[in-house]
């Protein structure tokens, strides 16, 4: 590691390059709130995706949100916008990002200190550049990924702040809050329990979904053994995962499957007694909300992306192949086959009890 250029006293405006997932956004929280409790009088910026916005808006550690769609943009807009980042006068940036171009965005932004990992060839961009930490067993929690980034602008803390400490929040306008609560009355909602959300998506690829089928088996246990109700959430490009489900229910769930924003879908996983997922986005989201979980994990490893939350409980099976982190199966898929309806259940039991 280089000698560390990054002092306290030099740092008054500064710029955090978010992640570009849904999930890795908010693993990141804990970092961006330990920057403001190391600076809280500075001036905090977020760079981040459009389309990721709503997940930091709101927030009280933030100070100013940059939103841009790159994946819309030219290279030359891209460059033009990067260059404009001067005109916000940073004085320093951290990179939650791994990417080449992320390091080059900050160096053309005229920005004098900019700290990330040393990973993807952009050391020379950096002037604080970070060791990847190891990938090796036991394997560092994503949210501790980021937070590692913090003591290279910190000489008042010595130790890593630790995550689980941290309590990731999501804030939910009230409209929108009062909105989902009136569906919740005109469904009839509010008189039923248990209310159980069904993420069937992952948008990383289908590696980390589970078996159609078996959601379609313990949705319908839900209604005739729990007497509950089922909501069914995904994104628009899972609505042929919801078809197939719903084509094997012999019950007839809630779909808002393609049907919600961000901010809706957290208000509405709010008011679920339990969400059932998918190692995904909207696992995250439930931790954000405190909703109990139950997070299926296959090709991915709960030690690294595991809820930032106490209330939740991982259904895995142990198998010599996982974790891969493929998006795609190519083999046979049996970190998920072997995950049975009853495992699944049990769990959901279990913390419908705690």
């Amino acid at each position: 590691m280089q000698n560390a250029k990054c002092k306290i006293k030099e740092i008054k405006k500064i710029l955090i390059r978010c992640p570009n997932w849904i999930g890795d956004v908010m693993l990141s929280l804990p970092a961006i709130s330990v920057v403001r409790e190391v600076f809280p009088s500075i001036n905090i910026s977020a760079l981040i995706k459009s389309s990721l916005s709503p997940l930091i808006e709101g927030n009280p550690d933030i100070n100013e949100i940059i939103s841009f769609s790159p994946e819309t943009m030219s290279v030359y807009e891209r460059l033009k916008f990067y260059r404009g980042l001067k005109d916000k006068n940073f004085d320093s940036a951290i990179l939650l990002t791994n990417s080449f171009e992320s390091a080059l965005s900050v160096y053309l932004g005229g920005i004098k200190n900019r700290i990330g990992y040393n990973s993807d060839m952009r050391r020379i961009f950096l002037t604080e550049s970070i060791p990847v930490p190891s990938r090796k067993y036991p394997r560092v929690h994503q949210a501790d990924f980021y937070l590692t980034l913090i003591k290279a602008i910190s000489e008042a803390r010595s130790q890593k702040p630790e995550a689980r400490s941290k309590n990731v929040s999501f804030y939910i306008p009230e409209d929108i809050q009062n909105s989902i609560d009136k569906f919740w009355e005109e469904k009839g909602l509010s008189i039923k329990s248990p209310v159980i959300g069904m993420n069937i998506g992952a948008f990383y690829g289908s590696a980390k979904r589970w078996l159609p089928e078996r959601f379609a088996e313990v949705g319908d246990t839900i209604y005739e053994k729990l007497r509950g109700e089922v909501i069914i959430f995904g994104s628009q490009e899972e609505k042929a995962v919801e078809n197939e489900i719903r084509g094997k229910m012999r019950y007839n769930p809630i779909s808002m499957v393609g049907k919600t924003t961000m901010k809706s879908l957290a208000a509405m996983i709010k008011r679920c007694h339990l969400f059932i997922t998918n190692d995904s986005g909207p696992m995250h989201i439930a931790a954000a909300v405190g909703t109990p979980i139950v997070a299926i994990f296959g090709s991915t490893d709960p030690s690294e992306t595991s809820p930032l939350c106490s209330n939740y409980k991982i259904v895995r099976k142990p198998v010599d192949c996982s974790p891969c982190w493929k998006r795609e199966c190519p083999t046979d898929h049996k970190c998920m086959k072997l995950i049975e309806v009853s495992d699944v259940m049990d769990a959901v039991k279990a913390m419908l009890t705690i």
